[in-house]
C-alpha cells in the first residue's frame, strides 16, 4: 500500500469536492447521476465561496498525488451552551472514499483531519448525517445518535 497524504482543500479544490458530494448523493442518496451533474455546478459555486470565507473546512487525501478521498466541517453560527462560550458549532459534509481506496483507514483519517480542526476552532459540537456503511466508523470516533428532528420545507 502507498503512503496517504493528507491536505487542506483549498479554493481550487472546489469542483472535486463537489463531485465527490454528488457522487455520495449517487450512491446512498437515491439519486441519478444525471441530477447530480446537474448540481455539482451549485455544490462547486457554494464550495467555492466557503472554502475561501472559512465556513467550509476541508480535507483531500491523495494517493501517488491522486485524490481518493475528501470530506468538510461546514462551520455554522450556534448558541453557547452551559460550559462553553463558543459561538460556533459543525456539521460534517461529504466524507467519500473512492471504491478502489475503501477499507483501508482513509476515511478515518480525514476524519481525524477534520476532528483536529473542529477543535482548533472551539466549536461546541460536530454532527452528522452518516451512511448505514459509514455508521460503525463513527460510532468508533465517539458519534453517538442525537434526539433531533427534521422537516423539509423545500421540495428536494
Amino acid at each position: 500500500m502507498t503512503a496517504v497524504a493528507l491536505r487542506r482543500a483549498t479554493v481550487e479544490d472546489a469542483q472535486l469536492l463537489a463531485e465527490h458530494r454528488a457522487a455520495i448523493w449517487v450512491e446512498v442518496g437515491d439519486w441519478s447521476a444525471e441530477a447530480m451533474a446537474a448540481q455539482t455546478p451549485v455544490w462547486t459555486d457554494f464550495t467555492r465561496r466557503t472554502v475561501a470565507d472559512g465556513t467550509y473546512v476541508a480535507w483531500i487525501a491523495e494517493e501517488r498525488g491522486e485524490p481518493i478521498a475528501s470530506g468538510a466541517i461546514l462551520v455554522q453560527l450556534a448558541i453557547p451552551r452551559p460550559g462553553s462560550d463558543s459561538e460556533r458549532a459543525g456539521r460534517v459534509q461529504s466524507v467519500y472514499v473512492v471504491p478502489p481506496a475503501r477499507r483501508r483507514g482513509v476515511a478515518r483519517a480525514v476524519m481525524d483531519a477534520l476532528l483536529a480542526d473542529a477543535r482548533d476552532l472551539g466549536l461546541i459540537w460536530l454532527s452528522l448525517h452518516p451512511s448505514d456503511e459509514a455508521r460503525g466508523l463513527y460510532a468508533s470516533m465517539g458519534f453517538t445518535a442525537g434526539d433531533e428532528m427534521l422537516l423539509r420545507l423545500s421540495g428536494a
